[in-house]
């Protein structure tokens, strides 16, 4: 219901009061007054109870829409940490082995090291399987193109 009818109700429920002051206690008319009284105050009471429930459901939805809100903001912070530490995990290594290859062959053009010294640390004795043969081979090119990248500096 509406503002304009709450106060019809409101004021219905008055008069009615009212009434029941000047009406013979015990009459018909006063029991239907009664009654008359009792339906108004329970329509008055549901109207209450339902305006209620809308304002909380307002307040839920609300809230709900915050916290979504929310939590897709923070989900796509998380997205964009995620990508900057892949590619960190990506550039970082590179970098390392870049500097680590530059720096060694400035010693092995002095005899102190030599090439294969400076690939035995990344080496493993384990048995690798095909496809980490391809992903190896696949970083040792990039690592190559990287180094001579970082020697044209």
């Amino acid at each position: 219901m509406g503002e304009a009818s709450r106060a019809l109700l409101e004021e219905e429920i008055e008069y009615e009061i009212k009434n029941l002051t000047s009406i013979e206690t015990g009459s018909p008319e006063f029991t239907a007054a009664i009654e008359n009284l009792t339906k108004l105050y329970k329509l008055k009471i549901e109207e209450d109870k339902n305006s209620m429930e809308q304002k909380e459901k307002e307040q839920l939805r609300k809230s709900d829409k915050e916290f979504k809100a929310a939590q897709l903001k923070e989900s796509v912070m998380d997205r964009y940490f995620k990508l900057g530490i892949a590619g960190a995990e990506l550039i970082l290594p590179l970098i390392f082995y870049g500097i680590w290859m530059r720096r060694g062959f400035r010693f092995e053009e002095t005899g102190t090291f030599t090439s294969s010294r400076l690939i035995q640390p990344f080496q493993t004795d384990e048995k690798i399987s095909g496809s980490e043969q391809r992903r190896g081979r696949e970083i040792h090119v990039l690592f190559v193109f990287f180094s001579l990248f970082l020697q044209t500096l």
